[in-house]
C-alpha cells in the first residue's frame, strides 16, 4: 500500500483561498448585522461599541478556523491499493473507495483532485500540496482515466449561493410587511436551515469538531419561527385575549 502526505509549503494556498472567500463573506454579514440593528442611527453608541467588539470576535474566528484547518491538513494521508484509496484525517471517519464504487475522478485548475463514488456524498477531495503528486495521479490513472472538471454539480460550483439566499430571506423577514411575503420567506428558510442541517450530518469530509457545532441551527430555526409569529401578529393576540379574560 502506498502512502501519500500533504507538502507543509503547500497550506500556503489553502490560507490564500480560505481568507480570499471567508473574510469577505464574514465581513458582509456583519455589515447586514450593523445595518439591520442600527442603520436608523437611532443608537449611535452602541453601534461604536458593538462594531470592534464584533471584529474582534470576526478576527479570533478567523484566527481559530485557519489554525484548526491546518491541523486537519497537516493530518491528511491518501493509502492506495491495487484495488481501493482511503482518505484519513483527524477527527474525520476514513473514507474508503473500492475500484467499483469509484464513478470519476478529476482534476481542477488549482490542482485539486476529486475522486467520486456512486453517491453523493462519496467524495474524496485530495489538495494540490501532495508529495510525489506524479505519483500519486499515475496511480489513481490505474483506476480511472481522469475526466473533465465539469463533473462537479450545479450546489458545489456555485455553494455561496444558499448564503446570500438566506441573508436576503432574513431580510424579508426583518423588513418586508406583508405577511405573505413573510410567511414564503420563512418558509424558504426553514426549509434551507434544515437541507443544511441534514447535509451537513451526511457529509463524510466534515470533521466530528464542526458537525458538533450544528446544535445551533436548531435555535436558528426556533428564532426564524418566533420572528414570523411576531410579524403575523400572534404574541399581541394571546397578549390580549389574557388581558380581557
Amino acid at each position: 500500500m502506498e502512502v501519500f502526505k500533504t507538502q507543509q509549503e503547500g497550506f500556503a494556498v489553502i490560507r490564500k483561498q480560505t481568507l480570499t472567500r471567508f473574510v469577505p463573506a464574514m465581513l458582509f454579514g456583519l455589515i447586514v448585522v450593523l445595518v439591520v440593528n442600527y442603520g436608523d442611527g437611532s443608537d449611535v453608541r452602541t453601534a461604536l461599541f458593538v462594531l470592534p467588539v464584533m471584529l474582534a470576535a470576526v478576527g479570533i474566528s478567523i484566527y481559530r478556523g485557519l489554525r484548526n484547518r491546518k491541523r486537519l491538513y497537516d493530518s491528511f494521508t491518501i493509502e492506495i491499493d491495487e484495488d481501493t484509496v482511503v482518505r484519513k484525517q483527524d477527527d474525520t471517519p476514513d473514507l474508503s473507495l473500492n475500484r467499483l464504487e469509484i464513478s470519476a475522478i478529476s482534476k481542477d485548475a488549482t490542482g485539486v483532485i476529486t475522486i467520486r463514488g456512486m453517491s453523493a456524498e462519496d467524495i474524496i477531495q485530495i489538495p494540490a500540496g501532495m508529495e510525489r503528486m506524479a505519483e500519486l495521479e499515475a496511480k489513481l490513472l490505474q483506476f480511472l482515466p481522469f475526466s473533465e472538471e465539469s463533473e462537479r454539480s450545479l450546489l458545489e460550483r456555485f455553494r455561496w449561493v444558499t448564503g446570500v439566499a438566506a441573508i436576503v430571506l432574513m431580510a424579508v423577514i426583518r423588513f418586508v410587511e406583508n405577511k405573505i411575503a413573510v410567511v414564503a420567506s420563512g418558509v424558504l428558510l426553514i426549509s434551507l436551515l434544515v437541507w443544511g442541517v441534514l447535509k451537513t450530518y451526511r457529509n463524510k469530509n466534515l470533521p466530528e469538531q464542526y458537525k458538533r457545532t450544528i446544535w445551533i441551527m436548531p435555535l436558528l430555526i426556533a428564532a426564524v419561527i418566533v420572528a414570523i409569529l411576531a410579524k403575523l401578529g400572534v404574541f399581541n393576540f394571546r397578549w390580549s385575549r389574557e388581558i380581557d379574560f
